[in-house]
């Protein structure tokens, strides 16, 4: 193999053969900015050492707000799995707008906006969904009457034919 280091850095996959981490991994710690690293000439050079040694930046746990987004959904499906990929996508937007909390910004207060975002959220997505029940049932006061329409068709014709 050849090993094309650049000064003391790297290429991803050099440095994942090396260490023995996966690429995937290390481009979400790229993406995360949790190593250190150098993009030149459209390739990510990584700091050849050890990856315990690289200083990773403290950032809140999103798991937790994943997990708010997952109740929030299950309270929405009341048991059914009819999600759609439009309520999909604005989960994935609410995990997007989720609160990022500064160093002088109060959890609770964090926390409070998390809350006020997920009932913005949930209210929108509860009106949708009354849309659409009252759609479905406009569809199907249609249907009920072209099925009466074809039933009275269907017995005028078996009337000509005795």
């Amino acid at each position: 193999m050849n090993v094309e280091t650049y000064g003391s850095w790297l290429p991803l996959t050099d440095y994942s053969t090396k260490h023995k981490i996966s690429v995937s991994t290390l481009r979400r710690r790229i993406k995360a900015n949790d190593i250190k690293f150098r993009f030149e000439d459209g390739k990510y050079f990584i700091m050849d050492e050890p990856v315990s040694t690289h200083q990773r930046v403290y950032r809140p746990s999103q798991e937790s707000d994943l997990a708010l987004v997952g109740a929030h959904q299950g309270m929405m499906k009341e048991g059914s799995d009819m999600a759609t990929s439009k309520d999909e996508m604005k989960a994935q937007d609410l995990v997007d707008k989720t609160v990022k909390v500064n160093k002088d910004e109060p959890i609770l207060t964090a926390a409070n906006k998390l809350l006020n975002e997920l009932k913005k959220a949930y209210t929108l997505i509860l009106q949708e969904k009354e849309e659409q029940i009252l759609q479905l049932k406009d569809e199907v006061a249609d249907l009920k009457t072209l099925v009466r329409v074809l039933e009275s068709e269907n017995d005028r014709l078996k009337g000509f034919k005795q």
